[in-house]
């Protein structure tokens, strides 16, 4: 027990885990102590950057000067003496005039009891003794446990993604990243914990550990979008970047900046080059979808997060009200940020990540165009609340929401079928005659549905369609006779597979499982009727055709063969017979024999190799073949003047290879140009065509004569049926 108990604490991810909550935990313990040790004015409340004397049944009453019982003169309160930024203070003269004024205020404060001057109504002032208390956790506001809140938070996602992939330098980064938020979000609460004042030593200790914390997390952000999603430096060059916020925050140490708001300016030269650096990840992350899935969001949260505190900021420098900014409100903002940087660099889901990226953004942009124009209105305009706010919701509804909808379809809404066009599509590859028909058009189909960049027979069969590695890959499962395949990289590599295209998907295959099921019903029922009208011409026609056969001279006997092969062949379709290869050729090299011996033109057509593998063909092709064969040899007959004909017939895999030529006075020009042909020969391309095989008229050889003939079929094996009617 004790061994396994030692191996989880020794395991490498647990002590990361445990050093972690172990840094989180001495975090808000610091901000606890430092916080509590503060002490506040009984029955007085810090407003803004006045003090306030509340009296139950009266208007508050504003504090102008304290001092102890024991000293005669107060000292007079400045709204500096109670800012919250002071970063804000500017030049370090009046930060070190600051720090002077927080030690008079903490010397009066030692004391039991404290002479506050009060300005009444009437413009007078009164002194009034009140006591001197500790703070305590009741006394805490807003403004103490929201940046506790967010700097563990982001510590917390920080070390959590640190912990899944310690390894990677993108994880590292945003661990450090997450800790330069919990050092300044710690040293934050002991200023917005709303102390009356604090030692010089405590602020100017604070407000080093708030600067060095925001410099690790600037450096830190940018060199998470040097890594992330595309590497853009080396390992060692990250690293001396990540070692500039120690530099700097030594220069501000040494107070070489010019002074405490030079820490304003690097915030926004901060997020200046991490905009620079997203647009080199979008360039470089263009054909990688996950890398964009990952970049999209991540670049959002960081625009709406820390966008969100420098817009706040320099709103408040523009007015000139900088100490008064309620930074703890807008520590908040950063909690965007950091979910957004943890599923992207966690790649959760991404597949969702783009559309729920894209909704926040267009929410987003509504939001601060609504706020901008309505502020506009009144500000530049003049105009009151009531006429400026429904100005601005109209302009909102018929300027922005169309083009958010058309940006919404530029760049998720890709190519799409109508219900009818779906459904056309889908019976017409339903009702394919051939399977290799039918995949055909189902790739094709696929392919207008999410233009993947591959596409390939999946590796293992799959009953039920899914996505893969987070939405690069979508799985197809077989349909019918339709093999299963493997879509990648969709849109052309510039998205991911979704929930929606599966659902899509899914509908697709039900249709047309229901679609084909209905055809197979219907071909059962048709086959059952052709198989006995194919019995009746065999047995009857086949039958008379015999009978004259007995009686016939030489002159007519071969054509009532020729008559009883083809009835042979049409019942044969009918059922769809299949047969072998090598006996279908050696029953068409016999009747060629016996056509060609009677106009006196001699045969040279080699027999089937014994030696050749068996292949069964089915009925449909057997027929494109025999008629071709037949027609060409027809042709030969009635209109090249040959004496002699060859054939080669050559079985490559599947195709089969066919070629008749004649020494005879080959074809006319206009046939060999495609602007004339009898209908023998539109007949022998009909019937190649419609087994999926093509056709090719030409003449012999220069120094040679004749015409050749040659057509390649792609066959269709079928397994052997009984030979009733072949007999």
């Amino acid at each position: 027990m004790h061994i396994r108990v030692l191996r989880r604490v020794t395991d490498a991810s647990a002590w990361r885990m445990y050093l972690i909550l172990a840094v989180a935990i001495a975090a808000a313990c610091l901000s606890f102590g430092l916080s509590l040790q503060h002490k506040h004015l009984e029955g007085i409340v810090r407003q803004g950057e006045t003090l306030q004397f509340e009296v139950p049944g009266q208007a508050g009453q504003t504090v102008v000067s304290l001092r102890r019982p024991d000293q005669a003169q107060g000292l007079v309160l400045l709204p500096s003496d109670l800012t919250l930024q002071i970063d804000g203070i500017g030049k370090y003269e009046a930060y070190d005039a600051h720090l002077a004024r927080q030690d008079r205020i903490v010397a009066i404060m030692d004391s039991p009891v404290v002479m506050a001057g009060v300005r009444q109504a009437s413009g007078q002032v009164s002194e009034v003794a009140v006591k001197v208390r500790k703070i305590d956790l009741s006394t805490l506001g807003e403004g103490f446990w929201s940046p506790l809140v967010v700097g563990l938070a982001a510590f917390l996602i920080g070390g959590w993604v640190w912990c899944l992939k310690p390894d990677e330098s993108v994880t590292q980064v945003l661990a450090l990243n997450g800790l330069g938020m919990l050092i300044a979000a710690t040293a934050a609460t002991v200023g917005y914990s709303q102390p009356i004042a604090a030692s010089s030593q405590l602020v100017a200790g604070v407000l080093d550990a708030n600067h060095l914390g925001t410099t690790i997390f600037g450096m830190s952000l940018i060199s998470l979008f040097l890594v992330f999603p595309k590497p853009l430096v080396s390992t060692r060059v990250l690293w001396t970047v990540m070692a500039i916020s120690l530099v700097v925050s030594a220069l501000d140490y040494l107070r070489l900046l010019g002074g405490t708001d030079a820490i304003f300016v690097f915030c926004f030269a901060v997020m200046g080059l991490v905009t620079v650096l997203i647009a080199v990840q979008c360039f470089k992350a263009r054909r990688d979808p996950n890398a964009q899935a990952s970049l999209l969001w991540l670049g959002l949260a960081v625009f709406v997060g820390t966008g969100l505190w420098c817009l706040v900021m320099g709103a408040y420098i523009v007015q000139g009200q900088i100490q008064t900014m309620p930074g703890s409100y807008v520590f908040i903002s950063f909690l965007v940020m950091y979910a957004g940087i943890a599923i992207g660099v966690a790649r959760f889901r991404l597949f969702e990540v783009r559309d729920w990226a894209f909704r926040i953004f267009f929410y987003a942009v509504a939001a601060a165009l609504f706020i901008a124009l309505d502020a506009g209105l009144i500000y530049l305009l003049g105009m009151t609340q009531g006429v400026a706010l429904p100005l601005a919701l109209v302009a909102i509804g018929l300027g922005y929401l169309p083009l958010r909808d058309l940006l919404w379809r530029r760049f998720l809404r890709h190519k799409a079928l109508s219900d009818s066009e779906m459904l056309r599509i889908v019976m017409d590859m339903a009702f394919a005659p051939q399977a290799a028909l039918r995949q055909t058009k189902w790739q094709a189909l696929l392919q207008t549905l999410f233009a993947p960049q591959v596409m390939t027979p999946a590796p293992v069969q799959v009953s039920t369609a899914f996505i893969e590695a987070d939405g690069l890959h979508l799985h197809v499962p077989g349909l019918m006779d339709v093999p299963a395949l493997k879509l990648s990289f969709p849109q052309d590599g510039r998205g991911l597979f979704s929930p929606r295209h599966l659902d899509l998907l899914n509908q697709i295959m039900r249709l047309s499982r229901e679609a084909m099921q209905g055809l197979t019903a219907y071909e059962r029922g048709a086959a059952e009727q052709r198989h006995r009208l194919a019995q009746n011409l065999h047995d009857d026609v086949g039958a008379k055709l015999v009978s004259g056969l007995s009686v016939a001279d030489d002159v007519s006997r071969p054509f009532f063969y020729e008559a009883l092969n083809e009835i042979r062949d049409i019942a044969s379709a009918m059922i769809t017979e299949s047969a072998p290869l090598d006996r279908m050729v050696a029953e068409m090299r016999h009747e060629a024999v016996r056509r060609l011996e009677v106009a006196n033109i001699a045969l040279d057509w080699p027999l089937w190799p014994q030696d050749a593998p068996l292949f069964q063909i089915n009925a449909l092709d057997k027929k494109a073949v025999s008629s071709a064969m037949r027609e060409a040899i027809t042709n030969g007959i009635k209109h090249s003047g040959a004496g002699q004909v060859s054939v080669r017939l050559v079985l490559t895999g599947n195709l089969l290879q066919c070629r008749i030529a004649d020494d005879g006075k080959g074809f006319p020009a206009d046939v060999l140009d495609g602007s004339a042909g009898g209908q023998g020969l539109r007949s022998i391309a009909d019937r190649v065509s419609q087994s999926g095989g093509g056709v090719r008229f030409s003449n012999a050889e220069p120094g040679s004569h004749g015409a050749v003939v040659a057509f390649d079929i792609p066959l269709s094996s079928s397994p052997p049926v009984s030979e009733s009617l072949s007999r």
